[in-house]
């Protein structure tokens, strides 16, 4: 699993079910998020390497956001062992 997910073919959208209720709920913090890395992400197909590096960059954007949560960075980075099936 990771921070992002494939909604339909071409579009990602934050896993916000999976992240803690202060991040996935936050409005405003998506949407910069979004504007953050949309530039980055269109045209790019979404293959296992986009989607990893798009998870690392929610990871780092997140990360630089909030440095004083000791941990987060951890935490958020923990979904990518989490298996769907």
């Amino acid at each position: 699993m990771r921070a992002v997910v494939q909604t339909e073919p071409g579009v990602l959208e934050l896993n916000f079910m999976w992240l803690p209720t202060w991040l996935g709920m936050n409005t405003h913090l998506k949407m910069e998020l979004e504007a953050a890395l949309q530039d980055k992400l269109v045209g790019q197909p979404m293959d296992e390497a986009t989607m990893d590096w798009a998870h690392e960059q929610v990871v780092l954007f997140l990360e630089k956001k909030f440095p004083d949560l000791g941990g987060l960075r951890d935490f958020l980075d923990s979904l990518k062992f989490i298996a769907e099936s």
